[in-house]
């Protein structure tokens, strides 16, 4: 009945701009589908089945529905967000919604981006406080302190110096979605 109604904010920044990208689900179906196609079980907690029920069967969590994060707060914030978009784009609210996951149906979700001119192009402070989060005491030492994109960043600066090999299943599939035939990658 809500969509997870991703939020994104962007901020210039150096090395690299802030950019936090979220959903106010626990994942995203994206996410939930990558587990079905590759027969792996996701967490408790995730997800519930067509029934209501919980469930860490990836498969049976795509006809169901994502759990909200942040428990009563995040289904307030999913709510919220569903019914200012809803009424601000005039678009289709809950199960009405269609075409997000599929490509033959015509999408009628609504979408708003709200772009700001700065009040201050000093975006080296906006560096440098970034940087002075990163660099705060780590409850866990094995795992420093990161903000929003810097797991994504590190991981797209590995693939273009070491490659990026896919899962072979997800390959295959979409070799076969293409209509080519590739048995090995």
């Amino acid at each position: 009945m809500i969509g997870t109604n991703p939020i994104a904010i962007g901020v210039p920044a150096d090395p690299q701009p802030f950019v936090m990208d979220m959903a106010t689900s626990q994942v995203s179906m994206g996410k939930l589908h990558d587990y079905a196609n590759r027969g792996k079980s996701i967490p408790e907690g995730w997800a519930l089945d067509e029934a209501g029920n919980t469930t860490t069967d990836a498969a049976a969590a795509t006809k169901g529905s994502i759990a909200p994060f942040g428990g009563p707060k995040g289904y307030a914030l999913g709510l919220g967000f569903e019914v200012l978009v809803g009424v601000l784009t005039a678009s289709a609210l809950g199960t009405d919604v269609e075409g997000t996951l599929d490509d033959d149906m015509v999408c009628n979700k609504g979408d708003i981006f709200i772009v700001m001119e700065p009040a201050s192009r000093d975006f080296a402070s906006i560096s440098a406080y970034l940087d002075t989060i990163r660099n705060m005491p780590a409850a866990d030492p094995d795992r420093p302190v990161a903000i929003p994109g810097d797991r994504a960043g590190a991981e797209y600066n590995r693939c273009l110096e070491t490659g990026h090999e896919p899962d072979p299943e997800i390959w295959r599939t979409i070799c076969a979605l293409a209509n080519d035939t590739v048995t090995e990658f």
